[in-house]
């Protein structure tokens, strides 16, 4: 049902001057990608997505935020916004991540990869954030998964994907 790990290192990178092949897709209550050609899910861990400029983490630290979080709107699909934090006493390379018109903090990025987010912000690309998984406002919320990648590509990915293409494979 996912695509194979043991597939091409570049499998997600797009060809030059094209999108990528891949489209958000409903799945379990959240989104999740899908490939074009083969309608194979794309594991949210997947190392190949960040070689592709695809950034996917779950938010960490909901559990200390759990007012904001309530506030918010995390649904699927929701924009939010990532705030690199330099002086966070705890890692100087911290991402908070916030819903899109919030103030407050709802968790932060994993702290494996915020590292590699911090610098790809800090060296000015300009990452569009949607939520993967969450609630909407007044529920609580324990989990909240984040993509983040340059606008177009977030823009292509959330629309809808073409009906030529293979069905996704947990449909078929």
């Amino acid at each position: 049902m996912y695509v194979p790990s043991d597939w091409p290192a570049d499998r997600f990178v797009p060809a030059p001057g094209g999108l990528h092949r891949l489209h958000l897709i409903e799945y379990e209550g959240g989104l999740r990608l899908c490939e074009d050609e083969t309608g194979l899910l794309v594991s949210p861990t997947d190392r190949r997505l960040q070689r592709a400029g695809l950034y996917v983490t779950n938010v960490r630290g909901v559990k200390y935020y759990p007012e904001a979080a309530r506030r918010a709107d995390l649904s699927p699909g929701r924009p939010l916004r990532l705030v690199p934090e330099p002086a966070n006493p705890h890692d100087p390379f911290a991402v908070a991540v916030h819903p899109n018109y919030g103030k407050e903090a709802i968790g932060y990025v994993n702290k494996r990869k915020a590292r590699h987010w911090s610098r790809a912000i800090a060296s000015g690309a300009s990452l569009t954030a949607v939520s993967l998984r969450g609630t909407g406002p007044g529920e609580n919320c324990e989990a909240v998964a984040v993509l983040a990648a340059a606008h177009e590509v977030v823009a292509h990915l959330m629309s809808p994907r073409p009906l030529d293409l293979p069905r996704p494979v947990y449909l078929r």
